[in-house]
Parts: structure tokens; C-alpha cells; sequence
């Protein structure tokens, strides 16, 4: 058996990880107590020296993408790489050493230029002012892997409102007109995900 040792430099390892944490980012975005039951992203390797990568696009800002895009370089046979939509599926295989190369096109290029401004995203917005942490709900266009768009903060209505631990909640509708919200339709927020007493939901810090 062969052993093949490789030393990974300080900058690779570094851009290695920023590829995958953005990655990370856009699955989180995308999680919301249900997508992630059903859809999510895979990677796999090929039996003729390569990768292959599937990623869901169904409910997401992608979900009406229609793309694809292939190379092969001529002096190398092992670097190439094959990217195509099918059923609401990115589907994606690249040579050995392009992994990182079509993760970036995914990332930098088709996210940016191909989500779906009349998609929304659903996310809910901390308030200030209790002890307890509350949020409402409001609309969200995508930006790209980690950043949403703020386009409609409907009224508060008592009833949509979530917390982290419904057994804890003692205010009532005149509480929550006192309580401050941070935000205004136009912000750019970077997402994170909540988990309450109801589920998972889309959320963001608030601002200092």
C-alpha cells in the first residue's frame, strides 16, 4: 500500500476553512424546524478519482434556478469539473483538487447573481426591553450565504410572537407595545438559527 503524506500550509488550511464555514452558513440559513427534515446538501467521492456534490434547492432563494456549467482542461486530465441543475437539485462532480474551486462558484457566483428576490425568508426579530428574549416575525430577501435583507416587519400581533420558553412568558399585548425593536426594513442582518420552545427559527443578534 502507498503512503502519500502532504503538508498542508498555514493559507490553504485557512481558506479551507472560510470555504467551509460559509458552506456551513448557507444550511443554516436555510434551516427552519422543516427544510432541513427533508433536503440539505451531500458530499461523496467518485470511483474515477474525483467528487461529486448534491445540494438541494428546493424552498430555498434557488428554488427556480436553471444552470449549467462545465470545464476540462486540456493539459490536465483530472481538472474539470461538471455543474447542473436537475428537479431542483444542483447537482455537482469535479476532479480531486477542485472541490474548493466549485464550492466558490456555488458560493460567490450562482447564490449572488441567481437567488430569487420574490422569495422570502421568514425570520424573527429580538426585541428589547425584558427579561425574557422575544421575537417577531418579519420578511427577508437573501444577500448571500449568511446575510438576509429585511423587507417587511408586519405589526406585532400578540400571537406570533416566540420565546425561548413558552412556560416562562407573563406579559400581555399593552408589554409588548412598550418593548423596542432595533430593526428597519433595508437592514442587512447576518442570520443565525434559535432553537425554542416551539423549534428551530431563523433569527439575528441584536444591535449594539
Amino acid at each position: 500500500m502507498q503512503c502519500v503524506c502532504i503538508n498542508v500550509g498555514t493559507h490553504f488550511k485557512k481558506a479551507v476553512k472560510e470555504t467551509i464555514e460559509r458552506i456551513q452558513d448557507w444550511y443554516i440559513l436555510n434551516c427552519n424546524g422543516d427544510w432541513e427534515h427533508s433536503y440539505g446538501y451531500s458530499i461523496a467521492t467518485l470511483d474515477n478519482l474525483g467528487w461529486t456534490i448534491r445540494i438541494d434547492l428546493n424552498e430555498t432563494s434557488l428554488d427556480n434556478l436553471n444552470y449549467k456549467r462545465d470545464f476540462q482542461n486540456p493539459d490536465h486530465e483530472h481538472d474539470w469539473f461538471f455543474i447542473k441543475t436537475k428537479n431542483k437539485v444542483l447537482d455537482i462532480a469535479c476532479g480531486p483538487e477542485n472541490l474548493k474551486q466549485v464550492f466558490e462558484i456555488f458560493l460567490d457566483e450562482i447564490i449572488p447573481t441567481y437567488s430569487d428576490n420574490d422569495f422570502f425568508y421568514d425570520i424573527y426579530l429580538p426585541l428589547k426591553g425584558h427579561h425574557l428574549d422575544i421575537w417577531i416575525p418579519a420578511k427577508a430577501i437573501l444577500i448571500n450565504e449568511e446575510t438576509v435583507k429585511l423587507v417587511e416587519i408586519p405589526t406585532v400581533e400578540y400571537e406570533e410572537i416566540k420565546v425561548k420558553d413558552i412556560s416562562k412568558i407573563g406579559f400581555d399585548e399593552k408589554d409588548l407595545e412598550r418593548l423596542k425593536l432595533n430593526f428597519k426594513v433595508g437592514d442587512e442582518l447576518k442570520v443565525t438559527i434559535q432553537d425554542i420552545d416551539t423549534g428551530l427559527v431563523l433569527t439575528t443578534r441584536d444591535k449594539k
